[in-house]
């Protein structure tokens, strides 16, 4: 191989590494640190709802948004005891978890605690104060989906065979 061969090819390797390193610049995280974001509850049953979806407070007989929670994006736990000390819900710039945090003996959930029926929706909300930059998910639990309604509003929705009970977790990672 010649020397001018051996130089065009060195130029185009070059380009092609100063090219890749300056595309990492434009990948963001799929949440951005610091968002505002807002927490709401809605739940859907044949059993219980007749089918209707309704929001959290009708069920707990509460005014309307008195269980709704807002907190900026941080490296801490956004939403600590969640909807009367169910869930503690941590969202980071690539995901978003919840960890079932009542007790077995719960006044509030304990007679609830069972693996979910078909037709039943526990839904959560979530509304960002700006458009976040959210593609596509992967669930740890297949009963556990994210619908993405809008760049600000993502909706994490518990279904038929979660095994709603103590101690139950689950993560969806962003993309």
């Amino acid at each position: 191989m010649n020397y001018s061969k051996l130089k065009f090819l060195a130029v185009i390797l070059l380009s092609i590494t100063i090219y890749s390193c300056s595309n990492n610049d434009d990948i963001s995280d799929p949440i951005t640190l610091g968002s505002n974001v807002t927490v709401t509850n809605t739940f859907q049953s044949t059993a219980f709802t007749q089918g209707a979806e309704l929001a959290i407070e009708d069920l707990f007989h509460q005014p309307a948004g008195a269980l709704a929670a807002t907190s900026s994006i941080s490296e801490s736990v956004e939403f600590p005891s969640y909807l009367l000390n169910l869930y503690d819900i941590d969202i980071d710039k690539n995901s978003i978890t919840f960890e079932l945090v009542a007790k077995a003996d719960d006044a509030t959930y304990g007679d609830l605690f069972r693996v979910m029926e078909a037709d039943t929706y526990d839904r959560y909300y979530f509304t960002f104060e700006n458009a976040q930059d959210i593609n596509g998910f992967t669930s740890s639990n297949s009963s556990v989906n994210l619908r993405i309604d809008s760049d600000t509003v993502l909706v994490v929705e518990i279904g038929e065979g979660y095994d709603f009970k103590p101690g139950q977790s689950f993560t969806i990672t962003l993309n």
